[in-house]
């Protein structure tokens, strides 16, 4: 697959993309995104705090279920402790995930952050910071090399 040029943004899309940047940036801002998200969906009501919940629980477990269990570092803390605990329930996949999960990984996380979004823009300055941050998100999430999970070995 051919990478885009990211022009005169390169600099800043090579610092985001260093693995360090993936964890504080991506996974951390992803935690800090999901606390407020969940604070302010639990603020309007309990239904809206748990159809935010449930939408967290699906997005770990197949997050777990596509990437922790085929990614290298499975059994490690290097996703904040997640590739540890899925170590813990789900054995180990040495095949790469195939278009369609990565696709209903993508499509989860869509739904995830937009309804996050949904609820940070209750608050517009969260709004506005966590719609600035998805981008970041993205970039930080996209490997140069691609990741370990999404590698073929068949």
């Amino acid at each position: 697959m051919r990478r885009l040029n990211p022009g005169i943004f390169e600099p800043l899309v090579y610092l985001v993309q260093k693995p360090r940047s993936f964890r504080v940036i991506g996974l951390g801002g992803l935690a800090l995104f999901s606390v407020l998200m969940l604070a302010e969906a639990f603020g309007r009501g309990a239904g809206y705090g748990l159809i935010g919940l449930g939408l967290m629980g699906v997005l770990w477990l197949e997050s777990s279920l596509t990437a922790c269990r085929r990614c290298r570092h499975y059994g490690t803390w290097h996703c904040l402790g997640q590739g540890m605990l899925v170590s813990k329930i789900f054995p180990r996949l040495h095949t790469g995930a195939s278009d369609l999960r990565f696709q209903i990984h993508l499509g989860l996380f869509g739904l995830y952050l937009l309804y996050g979004l949904f609820w940070l823009w209750h608050a517009p300055a969260l709004g506005l910071i966590f719609t600035l941050w998805v981008p970041l998100f993205l970039i930080s999430g996209d490997a140069p090399n691609g990741f370990s999970w999404r590698v073929r070995r068949d």
